[in-house]
């Protein structure tokens, strides 16, 4: 089901929505209009990840670094202690 909403577009953008429905790239103002907001929509969405992302991560976790630098130790100790087979 689709709401109907109003919004005021400036009268050059209506007529080039004009011309692309008579010119049959779109089937109506409507699509042109719901076809922008669903592809504004998914593109500031990835943005608004992609964001949050740099932002977790933007930053050194010093917790991490550290945890990482032990697992490496540990993991050299085990490997020089360990008896050949």
């Amino acid at each position: 089901m689709s709401v109907p909403i109003t919004t005021r577009l400036d009268e050059g953008t209506v007529l080039a929505l004009d011309d692309a429905v008579r010119a049959g790239a779109a089937p109506t103002r409507a699509a042109v209009v719901a076809a922008a907001v669903r592809d504004w929509l998914a593109r500031h969405s990835e943005e608004a990840i992609a964001e949050s992302y740099l932002r977790a991560y933007a930053e050194p976790d010093p917790e991490h670094d550290e945890l990482v630098a032990r697992l490496g130790a540990y993991s050299a100790t085990v490997v020089v202690d360990a008896p050949e087979r």
